[in-house]
């Protein structure tokens, strides 16, 4: 059996809006603790007053905000789109392995975006969609999953944000409440790629020029 104030640290720490807010300030401890009150009280096994689950939010406030938030300091520049693009994932066999390492850049156009990404058990590769009868024949066999006609947003951080983690949060965060789903993520140290479907391009797009007009208003 746990306190009220361990199950409350616990849905506290699942709930990342809830956490943010609590962080800044502006969580309504209250609001918060009628969300809670029945995980609350079946994680402790007992009856629990609501207004002691607001004491116990109001601790766990003293505790989170000497954290960092999550939220980061950054920019970015360079937006880029490539269309008609396919996303591929296929078992990781020891068959697979061997054809996906004579793969690119000897079948493949150099000038193509290309990406594989290599699982314990998966691998995924992003592809031109020209490429397909290519793919499709080096490989003999069909992928677990198959997304075809997408859109990859490229862009680049100006300079390495403070906090990678952070920043992909806060690009991602904001994504996801936009209910855009991301089909595949290709990064590297100071570019990241969003693969997504036509129709979540544009305001995947605006998304990220709240990034531009934050540099620009500087």
């Amino acid at each position: 059996m746990i306190t009220v104030s361990q199950a409350v640290n616990q849905l506290i720490q699942t709930d990342e809006i809830a956490l943010e807010a609590l962080r800044a300030g502006l969580l309504n401890l209250s609001a918060f603790a009628d969300k809670i009150h029945k995980e609350v009280e079946r994680a402790t096994f007992k009856t629990v007053k609501r207004g002691t689950i607001v004491v116990a939010l109001s601790r766990a406030a003293k505790t989170v905000s000497k954290t960092a938030l999550l939220t980061s300091s950054f920019s970015l520049s360079n937006i880029a789109v490539k269309s008609s693009l396919s996303v591929y994932t296929y078992e990781k066999t020891a068959d697979i392995q061997r054809k996906m390492a004579i793969l690119h850049p000897f079948l493949l156009p150099m000038n193509d975006l290309f990406s594989i990404t290599e699982g314990p058990s998966e691998i995924t590769i992003v592809f031109a969609d020209k490429s397909e009868p290519i793919i499709g024949k080096h490989f003999g066999s069909k992928p677990k999953t198959a997304y075809k006609d997408l859109v990859a947003i490229t862009t680049q951080f100006i300079r390495e944000p403070d906090s990678l983690t952070r920043a992909y949060f806060a690009i991602l965060s904001k994504l996801a409440v936009k209910g855009i789903n991301i089909v595949e993520l290709v990064s590297t140290q100071k570019e990241i790629s969003f693969i997504v479907t036509k129709e979540d391009m544009e305001e995947t797009m605006k998304t990220l020029n709240v990034y531009f007009l934050r540099r620009r208003q500087k």
